[in-house]
């Protein structure tokens, strides 16, 4: 393929298209210039949106003859939601469970758009009212500031078996009950009872353990993000860096020494983070029911690690366990 591609204009893929835009686009995807006649008429007679437009060039024949191969696509479940972060010139991967609403919303704080309500965040971006996340810009100028030297693409990855206890005491015990909560944990009742979960059997809730039969028995591609594997919102990107979630002061510090100095003031804080268990819990508490739990803070993850729990967890999450000691191997204490 032939033809240049200038620096990439960012319009939100809902607005109406400019000649700059449709001209880019035109050269990202195959090559070559738009022509007058192109404007005429995709824009002035069809008034077409950025996102039409990419869409209308990603399925022509040129293109999928002999289009240009762009280097990043939306090609995972979860793509769309990796954030922009312009001040400090970062992609970064949110990944369920490994602080995700404390760096989004810091995200937000650097970027000039914080909310009241850090756990408002997740709505704020998915919509679009802040159009950090990649799913609201041209995949085609995504990608190309991906390939920029000047941008970096970073994530944090959490023990396997740290998360998945986390997950559990945040979803299955301390909320059980919220309908927001209700809407991930909802397939994993329904395996167990076989229909919509009734309030009587969320009271009652389901143990650890049952909580792992469903994971160990479930399709994968089933998974809620809150439990899926870290590896699978990695596996379709080149990373630049990857830290860790017990040394989270290093990409504090990684994310602070690439904003502008106005900003560095701008910390990261830790937010929707559950009471641990003043003493150690004596035994084994895999089997407990969360009815049989209440008003107990989260306990040390030992309680709920039987043997056989925690070597269910190490093989199911052994890639993410690989990640992970590369992530620590490069980012010493």
């Amino acid at each position: 393929m032939t033809g240049s591609v200038a620096a990439p204009p960012f319009v939100p893929v809902g607005e109406p298209a400019s000649a700059e835009v449709l001209d880019f686009l035109f050269r990202a995807y195959l090559g070559r210039p738009s022509a007058p006649a192109n404007v005429a008429q995709l824009l002035d007679e069809r008034k077409m949106t950025v996102a039409q437009i990419e869409e209308m060039l990603r399925k022509s024949p040129e293109y999928r003859s002999r289009g240009r191969l762009l280097q990043h696509g939306f090609r995972g479940a979860s793509d769309g939601a990796i954030l922009m972060i312009e001040p400090a010139r970062l992609f970064f991967c949110p990944i369920a469970k490994v602080a995700n609403t404390s760096v989004k919303d810091w995200a937000l704080r650097l970027s000039g758009e914080g909310v009241s309500n850090a756990g408002s965040v997740h709505h704020h971006l998915d919509s679009g009212r802040s159009p950090m996340q990649i799913r609201h810009w041209p995949m085609a100028s995504v990608a190309a500031r991906m390939q920029s030297p000047g941008w970096a693409r970073v994530a944090i990855l959490r023990d396997p078996e740290d998360r998945l206890v986390s997950c559990y005491w945040d979803k299955f015990v301390r909320n059980r009950a919220q309908p927001g909560v209700l809407f991930h944990t909802a397939p994993v009742y329904r395996f167990f009872h076989g229909e919509e979960p009734t309030a009587e059997q969320v009271e009652r809730g389901l143990s650890f353990r049952q909580f792992c039969h469903y994971i160990n028995h479930a399709p994968r591609d089933a998974m809620d993000p809150h439990w899926a594997p870290q590896y699978r919102y990695l596996e379709n990107h080149r990373w630049d860096r990857l830290f860790t979630m017990e040394r989270i002061a290093g990409f504090e510090a990684f994310v602070l020494s690439r904003c502008p100095p106005e900003l560095q003031h701008v910390r990261l804080g830790l937010a929707n983070v559950a009471p641990r268990h003043a003493e150690p819990v004596a035994g084994d508490i895999s089997d407990h029911l969360p009815c049989e739990m209440a008003g107990m803070a989260k306990p040390p993850n030992a309680a709920l690690l039987s043997p056989d729990i925690r070597a269910f967890i190490r093989d199911y999450y052994a890639l993410d366990r690989v990640l992970l000691a590369q992530a620590r191997a490069d980012q010493p204490e």
